[in-house]
């Protein structure tokens, strides 16, 4: 009886906990903005909800548009989007409460000049990035998708799905878990990926895979070399690679 009552308790408080965290029923907007002129690099961190960035020729402002939620009058006060310059540096941040019971959020959408780079990091929440200059991207959770960067893009990913398209530069991958699609790029290297799958087409140079844990690996229409060292169970896959071919012995056709 003993055992059954703490298990009730804990189930009730989870139950609480749960119902808290997400809670929505106070909302409103947020919006920051700036001139871009002499900005050279442009930093966005976002917390818990989405981020969507979007690069525009010639914007003549960065602006950052969204909704604060959160829990309760006093957390949705400290809900907020902060901007400041140091030097040509610009930094956008979303401030959040992360506390276990109770809860906020703020979904936004930045707007950027599409040839600075772009620095981002991202808690929780989808992110989406469209049409911008080579850019860092640091994300937690949630599904990412990346496409038309003009130059190099670094990716740093813990758990959700990732779509890369039409990246005119080189790509740099770490991830955790999450399946992994690159379609267009310079060349493509991915250091480190726990699990899922990989998907890479359309690639100029090579396509590089250091350490590959569970997960299939589909590599198509490379221009240079494609190369795996360490992988675990999956399959691999490859077709139409111009240059050499260096897989695990037990993949190889």
């Amino acid at each position: 009886m003993r055992t059954l009552a703490s298990l009730l308790l804990l189930l009730a408080a989870t139950t609480a906990s749960a119902g808290l965290f997400g809670d929505c029923s106070f909302r409103e907007k947020r919006n920051v903005a700036a001139p871009s002129a002499g900005v050279t690099r442009i930093v966005i961190i976002g917390r818990a909800g989405w981020l969507h960035i979007n690069g525009r020729r010639g914007a003549a402002q960065v602006t950052a548009i969204g909704t604060a939620c959160a829990s309760s009058r006093d957390r949705l006060s400290e809900t907020k989007l902060v901007l400041s310059r140091s030097g040509s540096e610009l930094r956008i941040e979303a401030v959040t409460d992360r506390e276990m019971f109770g809860s906020s959020k703020l979904d936004f959408d930045v707007v950027v000049p599409d040839n600075v780079p772009l620095e981002v990091e991202d808690g929780s929440g989808d992110l989406t990035i469209d049409n911008v200059g080579p850019a860092e991207v640091r994300d937690g959770s949630g599904d990412m998708t990346v496409r038309n960067v003009g130059g190099n893009l670094s990716v740093h990913d813990g758990s959700g799905g990732m779509t890369l398209e039409n990246i005119a530069g080189d790509v740099r991958i770490t991830d955790g878990s999450g399946g992994i699609e690159v379609r267009g790029a310079g060349s493509v290297d991915i250091v480190n990926d726990g699990s899922g799958s990989v998907d890479i087409h359309n690639v100029k140079r090579n396509v590089h895979i250091g350490s590959k844990g569970s997960g299939s690996v589909d590599v198509s229409d490379v221009g240079g070399d494609f190369r795996i060292g360490n992988k675990g169970s999956g399959s691999v896959r490859w077709a139409r690679v111009a240059g050499h071919v260096d897989v695990p012995e037990r993949f190889r056709r």
